[in-house]
């Protein structure tokens, strides 16, 4: 029992680790009855284990009865358990990690879950750099170790149609670089999905534009590129919508190797021998299924529109036996050929006229077929007799298609004409006919006759002087007239 109060100052060695009670007062009264001294760990955020301090207790000599000065302080060892373990912590922007392979980013935090005693270098990793690159690594220091660090996640254009790909991002700690309090911190990952920009496809290229050809064999061409790298390979087929017109190249093969190399394609003119004009028709490009990588099946087919110039021409041929066509009033006959120039697909009707049928008639109508085309046909002239004396006349037989019958091709192919001439078989003359085979008159006054007519039809009136070398015995009648029209009816002369 004291006199007087003392004093006790308690104090810890390490207010880092533990706090204590700072003073204890015993009194005259209360000095034997004990008194508590509470002993507080602190958090202190360093990884440091298992930490020993010392509290002391000493008699605090100005405040406390004389007679404890000399009292030895007395201490007590306290140890405080450490709370902070080695770790870190990765928060996903979003709850994920996603990019694509146009080069879009994605990003998550890295932090650690304690206060190192010197650096903590972090290593990160992509397993499949083809889809996804990152931050490669990040440092963490005494100092800055509680502030989250970005890891930026790109991605990389592959050109592979290979999907939605997922790849694992991979935070470790680089022992040989970190506090030795993280060495045995476990990797931590990140699932990174990378979206697939490539689409299954292919591009055709038309040299100058467009693709012609001409029946004569020449060739265009047109290139074929993928647009996205196969796993297998893709096989293309091209079809000519018209084989008589044109053939193609017909199968094209891409690789995993050289699907971003243009393959040429050639299409070759055909002569078909039609007059079928200029025609235009599709070349198709399709997927080979059965042969390709599976990614490009569904891709729709494309055409090229071709056109293939005609080498082939509407028109005809004529050739006159002997060079001139010739008939005579008698009805003689002379020929002509007409054969066609190209093939038609449908007939081809000739109309063929006489511009004097009166001098000359013709084979009205020649019809040629897609089969006998080459083949050629004769017309036949024939001479008309027309009682005139016109010597010799030239009539104009006239070759024209038959616009409404025949194949449209033809329709404005020009009229020919062959010259006909015809010779007369018709001779100035008269004849004269004795009625009873003889003429004879009487003194007495009776009369006889005699007929004229004559011989051809003349162009003008053909007019007769009739006169009796005695009138003293005979007269007879004066004169006769013939017309163009009456020129073949008998006139009778009266002998008197």
């Amino acid at each position: 029992q004291p006199d007087s109060d003392v004093v006790f100052a308690i104090s810890s060695s390490d207010t880092g680790e533990a706090t204590v009670t700072s003073t204890l007062t015993f009194t005259n009264a209360n000095w034997d009855t004990p008194q508590t001294v509470t002993v507080t760990g602190v958090n202190d955020s360093i990884i440091d284990g298992t930490i020993s301090s010392t509290i002391t207790v000493s008699i605090n000599d100005g405040s406390s009865d004389n007679n404890f000065d000399a009292v030895a302080d007395q201490t007590v060892t306290a140890t405080t358990t450490d709370d902070d373990v080695a770790g870190f912590t990765i928060a996903e922007s979003g709850g994920s990690t996603s990019i694509d392979e146009s080069g879009t980013t994605d990003t998550f935090t890295v932090v650690l879950n304690a206060q190192p005693d010197s650096d903590v270098v972090f290593a990160i990793s992509s397993s499949d750099t083809g889809e996804a690159t990152v931050t490669s690594t990040l440092t963490f220091t005494n100092a800055n170790w509680d502030t989250p660090q970005t890891v930026t996640v790109t991605g990389v254009d592959d050109d592979i149609i290979d999907g939605t790909i997922s790849s694992t991002i991979t935070v470790s700690i680089n022992d040989g670089s970190s506090d030795n309090n993280f060495d045995a911190v476990a990797d931590q990952t990140v699932t990174a999905t990378t979206t697939d920009d490539d689409a299954a496809g292919f591009t055709i290229a038309e040299t100058g534009g467009s693709t012609s050809v001409a029946e004569s064999g020449t060739t265009d061409t047109f290139t074929v590129v993928l647009d996205a790298q196969p796993t297998s390979d893709v096989v293309l087929t091209m079809t000519s919508g018209a084989t008589g017109e044109a053939t193609v190249t017909s199968l094209i093969t891409f690789t995993n190797a050289n699907w971003d190399t243009p393959q040429t394609v050639t299409v070759t003119g055909v002569d078909e021998l039609f007059v079928d004009g200029d025609q235009t028709f599709d070349i198709t490009i399709s997927i080979v299924d059965i042969s390709s990588d599976d990614a490009f099946d569904a891709v729709a087919d494309q055409t090229v529109s071709t056109t293939t110039t005609d080498d082939d021409s509407a028109g005809f041929t004529i050739a006159e036996s002997s060079g001139s066509t010739s008939v005579a009033e008698t009805g003689t006959t002379d020929t002509f050929t007409i054969v066609l120039s190209g093939r038609p697909t449908s007939d081809v009707v000739f109309d063929i006229t006489s511009s004097d049928t009166g001098e000359a008639t013709v084979t009205s109508t020649l019809t040629f077929t897609s089969a006998n085309w080459d083949t050629p046909q004769t017309v036949t002239v024939t001479g008309v007799d027309d009682n005139l004396i016109d010597g010799t006349i030239s009539s104009t037989i006239t070759v024209s298609i038959n616009d409404e019958t025949s194949n449209d091709s033809f329709d404005a192919v020009a009229d020919q004409t062959v010259t006909a001439t015809t010779t007369d078989d018709d001779v100035a003359g008269f004849t004269i006919a004795e009625s009873s085979g003889s003429t004879s008159v009487d003194e007495s006054g009776t009369t006889d006759t005699f007929t004229v007519v004559l011989n051809a039809q003349p162009d003008s009136d053909v007019v007769f002087a009739i006169s009796s070398s005695d009138t003293g015995e005979a007269t007879v009648t004066s004169t006769l007239t013939f017309t163009n029209a009456n020129w073949d009816t008998p006139q009778t002369v009266t002998v008197t």
